[in-house]
């Protein structure tokens, strides 16, 4: 069809001609679309997550912690673990008081040949409830090295529904009180999911993504690992995505203040959607979190990332440079 233009304005109507057809538009419901879009966005800018609606400092959680319904976890996982180091391990020798071990793969799918994957809907409900979580319980989540082990579990709450759960800013080493090493359950409760689903990206979005550009992909991986010059199992990097180390947004085991990791992301930032990904699905989410804080709102975690990406032989780049498809 060629290019329609105006021919005339009849109130309420627009109408539109074009060789052989016309089209006319209700000028009202136009004006009523665009308004709501304009508020929307504007919405969204005033709704920037706040600092501490993903942390919790270790003043504020030793102030809470008797805090009758508060659920406490350790989400730490030991990549490598020396004989007979787990994180588990680690849990037993010392932990915030109250605390529950979790173990990834309880919210995980296990049927997957990836590691840590999101499962089905009703399984993930099923397994929030199984840890003592129900939709109103207060949830703070620590870890003892990697504050993005942490992340995923917040990420992974957040996608179900649960509206309050925050991050031990620090981990275990910002935990100045006494530690115990009795081990806790909390008793099974009942959780309602209420997914976000854009808030995880599949293999086929990213793919799309890098072929028209609808999405910024972030690699939140090593620069060496990024250009494949790392001895590692992740080589190189999905062609077209960007590297933003995950590291970067850290001092030691706390998250940099909020203008600063503004800073950061206003230099790797590009279009309206962010897509991170790293080996598995874990340090992205530490970028992802933070893209929500410093104000990205459409922001998603390929959940399969290079462990999925390299294993189907899709598009790899090595060096600096991100790379095209075309």
């Amino acid at each position: 069809m060629d290019v329609a233009t105006i021919n005339r304005v009849v109130f309420p109507y627009i109408i539109l001609q074009s060789t052989g057809l016309t089209i006319i538009f209700n000028r009202q419901a136009i004006v009523t679309s665009l308004r709501a879009r304009a508020y929307e966005n504007q919405t969204q800018r005033n709704q920037t997550m706040k600092r501490e609606e993903l942390l919790i400092e270790a003043q504020e959680l030793a102030s809470i912690i008797d805090q009758p319904g508060l659920r406490l976890f350790d989400a730490s996982v030991v990549f490598n673990p020396a004989a007979g180091d787990s994180a588990y391990d680690r849990y037993l020798a010392g932990h915030i008081p109250g605390t529950v071990f979790l173990d990834h793969a309880a919210i995980s799918d296990t049927s997957s040949k990836l590691t840590y994957t999101i499962p089905d809907e009703k399984t993930l409900g099923k397994a929030i409830g199984g840890l003592g979580i129900s939709n109103d319980a207060p949830v703070v989540v620590y870890s003892t090295e990697l504050l993005a082990w942490a992340t995923r579990a917040w990420w992974v709450l957040q996608y179900a529904g649960h509206r309050n759960v925050r991050v031990l800013n620090g981990g275990l080493k910002a935990w100045k009180g006494e530690l115990e090493t009795a081990e806790n359950k909390y008793a099974a409760a009942t959780f309602n999911t209420d997914l976000s689903p854009k808030m995880f990206a599949s293999k086929e979005e990213v793919l799309s993504s890098i072929t028209d550009g609808s999405a910024c992909v972030v690699n939140t991986l090593t620069p060496q690992m990024y250009r494949g010059e790392a001895d590692a199992v992740y080589t190189g990097h999905i062609t077209g995505s960007v590297n933003h180390p995950f590291f970067e947004l850290l001092d030691g085991h706390y998250l940099l203040p909020d203008d600063t990791l503004a800073e950061k992301f206003e230099q790797s930032m590009r279009g309206e959607r962010l897509i991170t990904y790293c080996g598995g699905g874990i340090a992205a989410t530490l970028n992802a979190c933070v893209a929500k804080l410093v104000g990205v709102h459409d922001v998603a975690v390929y959940d399969g990332s290079m462990s999925e990406w390299m294993a189907e032989a899709l598009p790899i780049t090595k060096g600096p440079e991100s790379g095209s498809l075309t």
